[in-house]
Order: C-alpha cells, then structure tokens, then sequence
C-alpha cells in the first residue's frame, strides 16, 4: 500500500498528528501493512466508479427527508433525535463503517455493504429498515449522496490511499457446527481474550462501561446470547456467516478487532459456531462459565433455534404464560428438574419483550433490558415465577436515598429526566454531554424487577385492562416488586403518578427463593400466595386468564421510580393438573389400541391364507 502525504481535513483532531507520522513514515521509506492482501480468505476489488451528479442530486432529496433527522444535516451523527439514541447514529464524515465484507479499516462496499445496512437496517440500534418505505432506486441514490457528499476524509474513488480487499464469504466453505468445532471455539475465544470484553459465558459484561468509540462516545461488547442484536444481521439472526464475517473483518470505529490476520479460516469459523450456538435456544443450557465440556457443545448443536418474528426481528412472542402443577414444595433454585421436564424445556419458558417507559417523566429514551424470561409453577397454595435476564453489571444502590420505596413522585427529590445535550454544544466535537452518550456517568441506583396484576380482574369488562402502568382508580393492580439491595415488598397502585400504597400484611405472605447475579445475568425466584384477601390482592384462580406485566430497572442506567422497562400485558394461566387416573386411561387406551390393531392384522392374515387355500 503505497502511503504518500495526504492532507487530511481540519475536523479530525489528529490530523496534524497523523500527517506527520506519514510523512516520516515515507522518509524512512517505510511502508505500512497491507491488511486485506495478507489476510486469509480475501481477494482484491477494484473501487467503484464515481455517481452520476443527477443520482446524488435525487438522494440528497431522499437524505434530507428520512436521514437528517438522525444524522444531522452534515452528516455528523448530531441530528435533532440522535442525543435520545443508543447508539448513537453513525458520524459519515470520517468514512469509517462497522458492517463491511472489506478489510479491517478499509471502506465498505456501496452496493453490498451499505445497500444490505439502509434496506435491513442495523438490528439492536434505531436504525431501522428502509425496505417498503423507500424504493431500491431511491436507497441506491440517497448511498450516492452520502458516499460522494458526505464522507468527508476519505473517499472510493481515491485509488492512491483506498485500497478494496473482500471477504469472499460465498466460496469459502463453512465448518459444520459439531459439537467438536463448538468446543474448539470455546477454548479459542479464551486464548484469543474474547472474554475479556464479551465475558465468560459472552453476555458483554466483561468490559462493560470502559470501552469508547472512535468519537469517544461510550459503547458495549454484544451479548452472544442476543444473535438478533447483532448488527448486519437482521432477518438472518442465526447465519453464522454474520458471525463469521465480523471475525474477519472486525467492526470499524470500535474497540472489536479483525482476527484474519493472526487466526486460520478454519479457527473463524470454530469461533463462529460456538458464538452461534449461545443465542438462545428453545431451551435454556447452562455453560458453566464457559468451560464447555463434550456434552455442554452436544446440548447447544442439538437445541433448536427460537423463531423469530418477521415483523419485529426479536424472537416470537407467546403471550400466554403457562404455569405447571408440581406436587410438594417448590423449587428453590433455577436447577430444579421440575422447571425442565421434557414438554417445560420449549414450552414453559417465555420471553417478555420490554420496552423503555417513555410515555411519563422521568422517561427511559436508552432501555438498556429489551427482554426477560420468566417460567412458573404452583402448589396447592403457592405460585412461584422464576425471571431471569441478561444485566451487564450488578448494581446495589450504595448510599442511602431521602424517599421511601413506595414513593415514584421522585421530581420532589431532585430526580428529574436529563435535558438533550449533544448538538448543543457545537464547541465540543465529541458531544460528550447527550443522553446516549452519559451512560456510565449515572447515579447508581438498585437493578429492580416487578410484576402486576389487576386485584380484581374477574370484573374487567372485556377486553378491558386497567391501565399498564401502575393501575388506575378504577382497577387498582397488586404489585410485587424485588430490589438488588434484597427487598422484596407488596403494593397497590392506583396510577402512574401516584405514590404506591405499602402493603406490609401481604409483603410478609411473599417470598423471594432466589436472587443472584452471575456471569451477566439475574436469576429471581419469587413466590406468593394463590389465594389472599379478594379486596386487596389478586385472586389466582385455575385456569383463568389473569393479566400480568412486568417492569424492570437498570441500576446503572440510572433507572429509578419511572424511569424503567416496562412490557405490554402478557396472560398467567395455572394450568389444571392432570389427574392420575387420566394417566391410567390413557395407558388403558394405549394398550387397547394395541389389542385392537393386532386383532385387525391377525383376522386380515387368517383371511387371506383362507383365501388362498380355497
């Protein structure tokens, strides 16, 4: 790669910096490393030609009635609604994109790279998919507008700097996801310190709040387990071609590097499947803190991927959560046999989609919690709810607070939604003061988990709910709510903006089991009553659909009293055990088929042996 003096443009901070370093780098007739010729599994590409002024000229048109209200009117990332964004969108100027079957460091291709990004959009982000809102023409020329107008520091028609080494993703043949290359990937994120940001078991809490992006705005390793957050892979969650190929480029602009030039094609795509084989299954498979042995690698190439809704890209939802009748006492921890009988395994466990609360203030624009799974099972006289989710860090509210729990009114107390900075503050390049960028700069207050029920839904018209937040006047809800700091309290709520009533008699009939956070992820067990008093709490009733939603709060994202999580209604139902004796005739009536079915064979045989004799 030839490196001549280049003159770089005066936004970057560190140009005066950089031209010097090429400068003496030419003078000692040095040259720098040609990533893409060197790495393998790539192949050399010509740049493309520029765009026709009439194609830039339409997709400044389109840009500047769909794009700049994200990315701003220079193509900065500083637009009207990036400040409430997470990430934040991307800056055009400097030319650096993270999804790219190119190289590490080099431009992406327009027509794949950038086309695939604008018509699925980026998954886990609020880039959304362009496809049915703009035609492919008009994604095509609104490519042409930013690539030519801008990017501004580099650009692909620059054939002394750029250079266009591609991934040749579609002749290289894939290793088969065997138990035997998923173990093998293991061990290879741990020699090659994957966990070191990603975590032991990649749930993104190893280096959670320290890594920053090349605009020094704070970012976080991907949770493996979320395969349909990462980006460049929206309705293709489980190609672990994707997985693949962010290996061997890596993601421009962040910390995740490009492992093609110190890892074989063959090492890729070992990592790739064990990555691969985490997102969620149908079942939940415990890696033991990702020491994988041969019979963890068998259980993740044999479950089954979730389905994912096409409409969403997020796993399916069932709202309809079904809990099991088990006999004796209830399960104490997550290991417990009972959650995971054979027909439990895929149908026990739900997923609860969670949205940021947004409709209040102090609203929660950066959710950090987009889902939580819950499984359930009763007694004669108890319910128990088991919730597990994905939480970067553990947060415990350490100093002490001047409300009390039942309090939400928080504005009294200096707790109040944090203005938009970013564009306004044209001085600083970095926009370090936004909502999306001050995520590790939060008051830390306890993660939190709470779930309601109307008190008295047997008198819900239909399809009527009372409201999802809080309750209200009319249809007061039965909350129970679990803090990090070990409280486990009950409340009414009469409305989202009034204090919640304390119920000291039923918060000494609940009982949290279970809570612990381990390897980036809570488990909660909380168990309560069937039956209490019909006027104050809710009557769980067999076979009933009862509604029930849940909220959940991000200690570090500094989630406290309304600002939180919060999900739609979902439906508990305590299925009806089955008797013994329906047991009993059904293997009465097995047994009789079988008898049958023989006296059928036999008469058929006899006859036909008559038939043939005659």
């Amino acid at each position: 790669m030839k490196v001549p003096a280049v003159e770089m443009k005066s936004s970057c901070p560190l140009a005066p910096w950089l031209v010097s370093l090429v400068f003496m780098i030419g003078t000692l007739g040095l040259t720098l490393p040609a990533f893409g010729q060197e790495a393998e599994g790539f192949a050399a590409a010509k740049l493309p030609a520029p765009f026709q002024a009439e194609q830039v000229e339409a997709g400044k048109r389109v840009y500047f009635t769909k794009c700049v209200w994200c990315h701003g009117v220079n193509g900065s990332g500083d637009g009207p609604g990036a400040d409430r964004l997470w990430p934040r969108p991307r800056n055009f100027n400097s030319g650096t994109f993270k999804i790219r079957h190119t190289a590490s460091g080099e431009l992406p291709l327009i027509e794949v790279d950038l086309l695939q990004t604008v018509t699925h959009g980026l998954p886990g982000s609020a880039m959304p998919s362009w496809e049915g809102i703009l035609s492919e023409e008009q994604r095509k020329n609104v490519l042409a507008f930013v690539t030519t107008e801008l990017v501004q520091d580099r650009s692909w028609q620059d054939e002394e700097f750029e250079e266009l080494n591609v991934l040749q993703l579609e002749t290289l043949t894939p290793i088969p996801p065997t138990p035997e290359s998923v173990l093998r990937g293991s061990e290879l994120v741990v020699e090659n310190k994957c966990i070191e940001c990603h975590g032991l078991e990649g749930r993104g809490d190893g280096n959670a709040f320290n890594l920053k992006n090349d605009w020094g705005f704070p970012i976080q390793p991907a949770d493996w387990h979320k395969c349909w957050n990462f980006r460049g892979s929206r309705q293709d969650a489980y190609n672990v071609k994707n997985i693949f190929r962010t290996f061997s480029t890596g993601i421009n602009g962040t910390p995740m590097p490009s492992f093609a030039d110190n890892m074989t094609i063959e090492d890729r795509w070992h990592i790739a499947n064990y990555v691969q084989s985490l997102c969620e299954r149908d079942k939940d498979i415990d890696i033991a803190g990702g020491k994988v042995t041969e019979e963890i690698a068998t259980a993740l190439t044999t479950a089954q991927p979730r389905g994912i809704d096409p409409l969403t890209d997020k796993p399916k939802v069932n709202f309809v959560i079904p809990s099991k009748f088990v006999e004796g006492e209830l399960p104490t921890d997550e290991f417990d046999e009972r959650w995971y009988d054979e027909r439990w395994k895929k149908e026990g466990r739900r997923i609860i989609a969670m949205g940021g609360q947004i409709t209040h203030k102090p609203r929660n624009f950066v959710n950090r919690i987009d889902d939580i799974w819950v499984q359930s099972v009763y007694n004669e006289t108890h319910v128990t709810l088991m919730f597990r989710w994905d939480d970067r860090s553990k947060s415990v509210l350490e100093d002490e607070v001047d409300w009390d729990p039942y309090e939400v009114n928080l504005e009294d107390y200096g707790i109040e939604e944090q203005a938009p900075g970013g564009s306004k503050f044209d001085d600083d390049p970095f926009h370090q003061d936004s909502i999306a960028a001050k995520q590790v700069s939060y008051q830390v207050f306890n993660d939190a988990l709470a779930f309601q029920m109307p008190i008295k839904y047997q008198e819900l018209p239909a399809p009527r709910k009372p409201r999802y937040f809080w309750g209200d006047e009319g249809f007061p809800v039965d909350i129970v709510k679990w803090t990090a700091d070990g409280n486990l309290l009950a409340y009414e709520g009469t409305g989202w903006d009034q204090d919640l009533e304390d119920r000291d008699d039923f918060t000494e009939q609940i009982k949290l089991v279970k809570a612990e956070w381990k390897e980036g992820r809570w488990t909660v067990i909380i168990s309560r009553p069937l039956k209490a008093d019909y006027e104050e709490d809710a009557y769980i009733e067999l076979g009933k659909y009862i509604p029930i939603n849940f909220f959940v709060w991000d200690g570090h994202n500094g989630d406290v009293g309304r600002k939180m999580g919060v999900s739609a209604f979902y439906y508990l139902v305590l299925e009806p055990p089955i008797p013994a004796e329906a047991k009993w005739y059904a293997g009465l009536a097995a047994v009789g088929l079988v008898i049958v079915e023989g006296w059928i064979l036999t008469r058929r045989s006899n006859r036909r042996k008559a038939q043939g004799t005659s």
